[in-house]
C-alpha cells in the first residue's frame, strides 16, 4: 500500500477503466472540466486522446450528448466542472438519464458517469460553489457517489460502471492534494458506508471533504478523552443506514457535517433515520452541522465562518458527550 494524493487516484481511476475497457470516454466542457488536475492531465491526454472530447462549455448540449452515446453502447464519464453547472443540464441529468430505463421497461440502458467538483472551494462565491448533491439524492433511478479517500475511488467508480446505471460522481476541490494511503483500488459495494475509526462515545458521519474535517476533529476530541467513531458514507444513493444505526447502537450520539444547506440536506436525511427506525437509539438527539441558507459569500473568512469547520464538529461532539 502505497501514499499517493486524491487527485492522483482519481487519474489513476480514470485510467485504468479506459485501459480495461475501450467504451469508456470522456466528454467535457473546455477540456477535463474539473476531473482531471491540471498537472496530471498530460499523461493521460497523451493516452487517450481519440477518446476525449472536449466540448464547448454548454452542459445542457454535452450532457444530452453523453446520454445518447450510453444508450448507444459506449460508456461516457461526463465532466461537468463546478457543481453549479450542473443546473445548466438539469433536464438531461435529473429528467433524462434516470428515467430512460424505467421508461423503457428495462429496454434501454444509460451507463454514464457525470462528474463534478462540489462545495465551498475558497472564495468560489455564490455561483460557483454550490452543493447539488441533496437534490440529486431526489431524483429517483440517480445512483450517488462520494469518495472522500485515495483508496476508495477506483473502487466506486468500478462498482457504478458494473452497474450499468446513471451515476453522478461528487467530488470536491479541497480533496485533490490529500496524500492517503491507496491499496489499488479493490471493487467495493454500492450503498455500503465504512467506518474508518472506531471509538465508543460520540458517532461522526460524513462524506467528501467533510469526512477529513470529522476524522481531524476525531483526532482533537482523543485529546479530551473523547473517543469518536467515524463513519464515511461513500454513496449518498443509495444510503447506508444499518452501519449508521450500529454505530450509534454503541456511542448513543450523532454528529452530521454536511457543506449543503439545512433543509432537505444530506445531514438530514441521515438525522431521519432516527425518527424512523432508531430513535431510541439516540441518548441525545443529533447534530446537524450545514451551511446557514444564505448564499456563500466571496470573502474567505466570512466563508470560513460559515462552513461545518473541525472545531464546531468538535464543539458538537463535547456538547452531547457532557
Amino acid at each position: 500500500m502505497t501514499d499517493i494524493t486524491f487527485g492522483e487516484a482519481k487519474i489513476k481511476a480514470v485510467g485504468d477503466l479506459m485501459r480495461d475497457d475501450e467504451r469508456v470516454i470522456i466528454i467535457g466542457g473546455a477540456g477535463f472540466g474539473g476531473l482531471l488536475h491540471a498537472k496530471h492531465v498530460k499523461p493521460l491526454h497523451d493516452e487517450f486522446e481519440p477518446r476525449i472530447l472536449r466540448t464547448p462549455i454548454a452542459e445542457l448540449g454535452f450532457c444530452g450528448m453523453g446520454i445518447g452515446a450510453a444508450m448507444a453502447g459506449l460508456y461516457p464519464i461526463v465532466t461537468i466542472g463546478t457543481g453549479s453547472f450542473a443546473f445548466e443540464a438539469w433536464p438531461q441529468i435529473v429528467n433524462e438519464a434516470p428515467n430512460i430505463s424505467y421508461m423503457s421497461g428495462g429496454q434501454v440502458k444509460v451507463p454514464i458517469i457525470f462528474h463534478a467538483l462540489v462545495g465551498i472551494r475558497i472564495s468560489g462565491a455564490a455561483q460557483h460553489s454550490a452543493r447539488p448533491q441533496a437534490m440529486l439524492m431526489q431524483a429517483a433511478g440517480l445512483q450517488v457517489i462520494a469518495p472522500a479517500r485515495a483508496s476508495d475511488v477506483k473502487g466506486l467508480l468500478s462498482a457504478a460502471k458494473d452497474s450499468e446505471r446513471p451515476t453522478f460522481w461528487i467530488d470536491h476541490p479541497l480533496l485533490f492534494e490529500e496524500k492517503q494511503p491507496s491499496n489499488g483500488g479493490t471493487s467495493l459495494p454500492l450503498g455500503k458506508a465504512a467506518v474508518v475509526r472506531k471509538g465508543k462515545d460520540v458517532t461522526l458521519v460524513g462524506y467528501s471533504i467533510d469526512l477529513v474535517r470529522c476524522l481531524e476533529a476525531a483526532t482533537q476530541l482523543a485529546n479530551a478523552s473523547i473517543d469518536a467513531e467515524v463513519i464515511d458514507l461513500r454513496t449518498l444513493t443509495p444510503l447506508d443506514a444499518d452501519t449508521i444505526c450500529e454505530s450509534v447502537a454503541k456511542t448513543g450520539r450523532l454528529v452530521i457535517a454536511d457543506e449543503c444547506y439545512p433543509a432537505a440536506s444530506v445531514a438530514s436525511e441521515v438525522a431521519s433515520i432516527f425518527t424512523d427506525r432508531g430513535f431510541g437509539l439516540l441518548k441525545k438527539p443529533a447534530r446537524r452541522l450545514n451551511f446557514p441558507a444564505v448564499p456563500v459569500p466571496l470573502s474567505p473568512p466570512l466563508e470560513q465562518h460559515l462552513l461545518p469547520r473541525v472545531d464546531k464538529i468538535v464543539a458538537a461532539a463535547k456538547e452531547l458527550v457532557n
